[in-house]
């Protein structure tokens, strides 16, 4: 189907034969049609049957190829006008599409972020008062920062860092860590590493 609002006109060969679509017929000159023949000055007269060259009527329905042949018979001018004259027969729609499009928008409510429980323990540590701070790393009220590593299923002490006073101590089960208020206990088979206010 040719476009909206645009009208092409038929034109024949004065011999005969088939008959063929172009946007407009000349007055004088050579015309070319959809289907790509050009027709000699006096060779072509317009005709009043519909078109019956399929390549024609083929391409009529394609808008890039009517507009090209508008433009390459320099009626790119008639082409603009007649876009601007459909332009504003459809301009009440996007009057109500405007409105609508200025309405406000429903936002959908979206879902709480699931709050995740931290354990009792993670392998060593006694997660309690401790705050995550990375992956395997926790940070305790005073500062302290403590990495655990994976070691099979179960976590163990990697690294403590700490920039106050510490304090070392052994005892009867060995070696008791304090790092401001965290303190690393010996168990039999690790330690404890745990948030304790002395």
């Amino acid at each position: 189907m040719t476009p909206p609002g645009i009208t092409l006109e038929s034109v024949q060969r004065r011999s005969g034969g088939r008959i063929h679509l172009t946007p407009r017929v000349p007055t004088k000159g050579p015309v070319t049609t959809l289907c790509g023949q050009t027709l000699a000055a006096g060779t072509y007269s317009e005709a009043s049957s519909a078109a019956d060259c399929v390549n024609c009527v083929r391409r009529s329905r394609d808008q890039s190829r009517v507009s090209g042949a508008f433009f390459a018979q320099d009626e790119g001018g008639e082409l603009l006008r007649l876009s601007l004259e459909q332009a504003r027969w459809q301009r009440p729609a996007r009057a109500s599409q405007t409105q609508a499009a200025a309405r406000p928008a429903v936002v959908p409510s979206l879902p709480k972020p699931r709050v995740v429980a931290l354990p009792d323990r993670l392998g060593e540590l006694i997660t309690r008062d401790f705050k995550p701070a990375g992956e395997g790393v926790w940070r305790s009220p005073l500062g302290v920062v403590v990495r655990m590593e994976r070691k099979g299923r179960s976590w163990r002490l990697a690294e403590l860092v700490y920039e106050g006073e510490m304090v070392v101590s052994r005892g009867r089960t060995g070696i008791r860590v304090w790092a401001g208020d965290v303190e690393i206990a010996p168990t039999g088979d690790g330690f404890e590493v745990g948030v304790r206010m002395r």
